[in-house]
């Protein structure tokens, strides 16, 4: 029997035999992409110097995927190169990340998924109001879902979700959230579907422990057969150190839309976040929205807009815009166009615009915003 150099990387990485694989697809995966771009934000220069520059970025990007009838299985590590041509300053980032899909039974499912990041840009974390500082950070996350059909109409989920932050900076202190949480869901027609949520909150960021306790109802309506409407909202019992705490609100509204041409992704909503990198619990404004629209197979445009707002736990300022609260903020927007030469060629144009702003938790006097336009080439080899 033959067996193809992809049966035999597989096979190595997952630490199966090439026969096991037999029935699975595997797929590696390998691409490089160039950007020219012109940054102003001054952590990128040495010394905080201000003013722009123009900067070259490469990322080499490699992966490995498998799929069989019960199992999907997507894997990478990306290294981002950046070389600024007015300081001539070179930095190395790192990026990886795993997700796991296996249909264990017709009733029962499983899904891991976690991503480990270090970066010298905190705007290129995949959570906003992250490490609001100058510094290099080590960023990760991770998450496993068990979910099984008790009946024709009724789900039952169990999960745990962790999230973890460093500033590489001598004296900060790592923070942690740990998040076991347990959900039931029941269909009570084709449309609509009902839940209920507990979960679980442990902040741990240096010697400070605090946590919560929260429970949700939750709604989930088809709208149609492209798009759905989910919401969460209930009480969140916040306990703090020395006996502090109090009763948040947690919301959340999402609306996902896919059809063909058009995607669009909508969430918003209030609640308990941590591992920022500068302190423990915060409750967190959030408002999010993506489009996508596809022209053609060769020309697509995006556009972006978020918004945070958070503050010290459990609602110092959250309701009020008291210049005197430490409260931080900030937004991003961005616009892309993608142009697709071939299967393995494409050209992307992008401009963003993002500001973040700390007040107490910040750095001393810095204003993070920042206007950044690029070119990128990607290039796949398989």
């Amino acid at each position: 029997m033959r067996v193809s150099w992809k049966r035999w990387l597989a096979a190595a990485v997952v630490g199966t035999s090439p026969a096991a694989l037999a029935g699975t697809v595997v797929e590696p995966r390998a691409r490089v992409t160039l950007e020219e771009r012109y940054d102003d934000d001054f952590r990128l220069n040495d010394a905080g110097a201000t003013g722009g520059q123009f900067m070259t970025k490469v990322t080499p990007r490699v992966g490995l995927d498998l799929k069989d009838p019960t199992l999907t299985l997507e894997s990478f590590y990306a290294a981002d190169v950046l070389m600024r041509h007015g300081t001539g300053r070179v930095t190395l980032d790192h990026r990886g990340g795993l997700t796991v899909r296996k249909l264990l039974s017709r009733r029962l499912r499983v899904e891991v998924s976690g991503g480990v990041y270090r970066v010298t840009d905190p705007a290129s974390l995949p959570r906003e109001s992250v490490a609001r500082s100058n510094q290099p950070v080590l960023y990760g996350q991770s998450r496993v879902y068990v979910t099984g059909r008790l009946s024709r109409t009724v789900d039952l989920g169990v999960g745990y979700a962790f999230e973890g932050v460093r500033v590489l900076e001598v004296g900060r202190e790592p923070g942690f959230v740990h998040n076991p949480f347990a959900e039931l869901w029941l269909r009570t027609t084709r449309r609509l579907s009902l839940g209920l949520e507990y979960r679980y909150q442990g902040f741990i960021f240096g010697d400070s422990f605090e946590q919560a306790h929260g429970v949700s109802g939750a709604l989930r309506y088809r709208l149609s057969r492209q798009t759905t409407l989910t919401a969460r909202g209930g009480p969140v019992s916040f306990m703090g150190p020395e006996g502090t705490g109090g009763v948040v609100p947690r919301m959340r509204l999402e609306l996902l839309h896919e059809a063909g041409p058009f995607d669009m992704g909508f969430v918003a909503g209030h609640d308990l976040v941590g591992a920022s990198g500068f302190t423990n619990a915060l409750w967190a404004d959030f408002a999010g929205l993506v489009l996508n629209r596809h022209f053609n197979g060769r020309v697509s445009v995006y556009g972006v807009a978020s918004f945070f707002r958070n503050g010290r736990a459990p609602g110092e300022g959250a309701f009020t815009w008291d210049e005197n609260a430490r409260v931080a903020q900030g937004y991003a927007l961005g616009a892309g166009l993608e142009f697709k030469i071939n299967r393995y060629l494409s050209m992307q144009t992008t401009v963003d615009r993002i500001a973040q702003v700390g007040v107490d938790e910040a750095a001393a006097g810095v204003n993070l915003a920042r206007n950044v336009a690029a070119i990128r080439l990607h290039m796949k080899a398989w």
